[in-house]
């Protein structure tokens, strides 16, 4: 995944959507830790609770089946 939104000259330039991602489950999962890692992040060392709620925006390019046209996913994960 990419933390920024890629700078695309405008011939390139793609359409993005946008999708809110919420990660719920049992404490010490690794819910935090997938996060991490799509965000090319290293995980925490040590398991600590998340307090309240900490969202990480991330950029993936995708091509859908249906139209084949690229398109720039902004994914907004909720943990």
């Amino acid at each position: 995944g990419l933390l920024e939104r890629p700078a695309l000259p405008p011939r390139l330039a793609v359409p993005t959507v946008t999708y809110k991602l919420f990660l719920a489950g049992r404490s010490g999962v690794g819910k935090t830790a997938l996060v991490a890692w799509l965000g090319g992040t290293p995980a925490p060392p040590a398991h600590h609770e998340t307090l309240g709620i900490e969202a990480t925006t991330l950029f993936w390019p995708v091509k859908p089946r249906s139209s084949g046209r690229p398109v720039l996913a902004r994914l907004q994960l909720w943990d």
